[in-house]
């Protein structure tokens, strides 16, 4: 059964530190754009963090403090969502996942009964 996920969904990307793990997940969104919030698991206070770096398809969307943020899909198909940790020391590994945006198809068989 087909899911179709409203506008306040949020995605979640589990374990910041989970570097290996690139699970998909499938998005079926009624129309385009579509705009849905990113959630992770918070650092331990132990490691400092100073803010998160967001990348969508590569690119940096924002650079929160704390472990969400939202972000717009333009197009369907496959999309990569990253995520890295940063600290006076250094930055993480970034952990990923990967979104596939499906629409509905078109309608088929138009006539006029």
């Amino acid at each position: 059964m087909k899911r179709w996920l409203g506008l306040g969904t949020v995605v979640a990307l589990v374990g910041i530190w989970s570097a290996g793990c690139n699970p998909t997940q499938v998005l079926y969104a009624q129309s385009l754009p579509v705009t849905k919030t990113l959630a992770w698991d918070a650092n331990p206070a132990s490691d400092a963090v100073t803010n998160y770096t967001v990348r969508l398809d590569g690119t940096v969307i924002g650079n929160p403090t704390t472990p969400t943020q939202a972000f717009t899909i333009n197009t369907a198909g496959l999309h990569t969502l990253s995520v890295t940790a940063t600290n006076t020391w250094g930055t993480s590994q970034a952990s990923t996942l990967s979104l596939n945006v499906v629409v509905p198809s078109a309608p088929a068989n138009l006539r006029v009964p």
